[in-house]
C-alpha cells in the first residue's frame, strides 16, 4: 500500500500541472506553508552570527540557507502533487457515479430508459403539474407481432426487433417528451404539452415501427387530469385503451388471441 502511495505521488510530480494551477489550492497553501522556513533560519542564524551580517551573508557563509530557501517551492511541488491527485479521483469518482447512475437508469438492451427511471419521471411530472396544472400524456405502446418473431425466429430476432423498435419511437418524440421500456415488449411515453391525439400518435409509431422494426404497434394513452391524478390511474387507463385498440386490431386479422397475430399492421 504504501509503495503505491510512494509510486503515485512520484507519478503526479511529473503530471502536476495538468490541473489548472490557479484551482489548486493545495499548491498555494504548500507554498505560503514553506515560506516561513527560510524567514525562521535566516532569522536565527543573523541573530546569533556575527553582529551586523545581513540574510545575503548568511547565505554565503552557511550555503546550507540555500536548501531553506527553495522550501517554498518544495513544499507547492508536494501539496500541489496532493490537490492533482485528490482531482484525479474526484474526476474518477464522478465518471464511475455516472456510469452506475447510467446502468440503474438505463435498459441495458434497448438504450431507452428503465421502467424504474420513467416511473420516477411519471412521479415527478404529476408533483409538477398539480402545482402549475399543466397537462401531460400517457401512452402505452405494445408490439404486434413480437411473440411470434421469438416463437418462430428465436429469442435473438426479437431482441433485435425491440432495439429497431426503441429507435422507431425515438424519431416520433417531442423534444422534452421521457421514453422508456417499461417491460417486455411495451414501451411507455410520458408526453408533455398539448396532448397528442390517439389516432394521430398510433399511426406515426406504426408507420415508423412497420419500417424500422417490421411489426406494427398498438398505443393506449391516457391524459392527466382527465384520465386520472395518479400514477396507477393514468397507467391503468392507458392500458385499458390499449387494450381496446389490440382487441379492434386482432378482430380485424381475424383473430382474438395474442401470439397468433401477423407482423402486418391493422392499419395496411
Amino acid at each position: 500500500m504504501l509503495s503505491r502511495t510512494i509510486q503515485g505521488y512520484v507519478r503526479a510530480f511529473g503530471r502536476q500541472y495538468t490541473y489548472d494551477v490557479r484551482r489548486n489550492s493545495y499548491l498555494w497553501f504548500g507554498f505560503l506553508w514553506g515560506i516561513p522556513v527560510p524567514i525562521v533560519s535566516l532569522s536565527l542564524d543573523c541573530s546569533l552570527g556575527s553582529p551586523g551580517r545581513g540574510p545575503i551573508g548568511a547565505v554565503l557563509e552557511h550555503p546550507v540557507h540555500l536548501f531553506f530557501l527553495v522550501h517554498p517551492f518544495l513544499f507547492a511541488l508536494i501539496f500541489g502533487a496532493m490537490g492533482t491527485v485528490r482531482h484525479k479521483l474526484e474526476e474518477e469518482n464522478s465518471r464511475l457515479i455516472g456510469s452506475l447512475t447510467d446502468l440503474a437508469t438505463t435498459d441495458l438492451l434497448t438504450g431507452l430508459h428503465n421502467r424504474r427511471y420513467v416511473l420516477g419521471e411519471l412521479a415527478k411530472a404529476l408533483l409538477r403539474s398539480r402545482r402549475t396544472r399543466q397537462p401531460f400524456s400517457l401512452v402505452l405502446f405494445d408490439l404486434d407481432g413480437f411473440k411470434q418473431v421469438n416463437d418462430t425466429q428465436g429469442h435473438l430476432a426479437g431482441d433485435q426487433v425491440l432495439k429497431h423498435a426503441a429507435t422507431a419511437l425515438r424519431s416520433i418524440c417531442r423534444e422534452g417528451d421521457v421514453l422508456g421500456r417499461y417491460g417486455g415488449d411495451e414501451f411507455l411515453l410520458i408526453s408533455f404539452g398539448e396532448p397528442p391525439l390517439e389516432e394521430t400518435i398510433s399511426t406515426r409509431a406504426d408507420l415508423a415501427m412497420l419500417r424500422t422494426a417490421g411489426v406494427g404497434t398498438s398505443a393506449g394513452i391516457a391524459n392527466y387530469p382527465v384520465d386520472g391524478e395518479t400514477e396507477e390511474a393514468l397507467i391503468n387507463c392507458a392500458d385499458r385503451h390499449l387494450a381496446g385498440t389490440k382487441a379492434k386490431r386482432y378482430a380485424a386479422k381475424g383473430t382474438a388471441r395474442r401470439g397468433v397475430e401477423t407482423q402486418e399492421s391493422a392499419s395496411n
